[in-house]
């Protein structure tokens, strides 16, 4: 790394800090059972995600603690597994950080041959802001309200010590109900 100039590498040291972040990783999360309905992520986890395991209800995929040395760090979660039911993706009530960001809805269809815009509504945006401080992203795959369907490709980058910024695209596995993703149910301020 390069020498900054004077007066560039302030906030705790971060310019420095971001260097050791390491993004290409990889993890799979491929078995749910009982004792694993709830995966916790850390700082060596950074990279892409891929949940092919049918999520049961109530898991959650729990990020960790934003900090100035973990300020650069992504995520990139693919869903390649038929979620069971209702899941989150939490950060800890315990910090500061919050959601911050856009993400796109829209209907996939299925195997079965489902068209993907049978109603009006067929793609809608939601969007987090810092002032709404919500900690927690809520999924259901059959729900239009939330999402989570095979294909979902959603990424999460630190990019403070106070602001996870989320965007990508939730699916939707519902043939004709019109999708009304809001930030208010699909994000809350409760994370684990």
């Amino acid at each position: 790394m390069s020498i900054p100039l004077y007066g560039q590498n302030k906030d705790g040291n971060a310019l420095s800090a971001s260097t050791e972040i390491h993004s290409g990783g990889f993890k799979e999360i491929s078995i749910i059972t009982a004792a694993d309905a709830s995966h916790t992520l850390g700082t060596a986890d950074a990279g892409t995600i891929i949940v092919s395991a049918a999520l049961a209800s109530g898991a959650v995929i729990k990020l960790p603690t934003a900090s100035a040395a973990r300020i650069g760090l992504k995520y990139r979660i693919i869903f390649t597994g038929t979620m069971a039911a209702a899941a989150k993706i939490q950060l800890p009530d315990a910090g500061s950080a919050v959601f911050v960001g856009v993400v796109t809805q829209e209907r996939c269809g299925n195997a079965a041959g489902v068209a993907e815009h049978a109603t009006a509504v067929r793609m809608t945006t939601v969007v987090t802001t810092q002032a709404l401080a919500e900690k927690s992203m809520e999924l259901d795959e059959n729900n239009e309200t939330f999402g989570g369907a095979i294909g979902t490709d959603l990424e999460f980058v630190y990019a403070s010590t106070n602001s996870v910024i989320v965007s990508g695209k939730v699916y939707v596995n519902i043939a004709t109900t019109a999708l009304d993703g809001l930030q208010a149910t699909m994000f809350t301020g409760t994370g684990y």
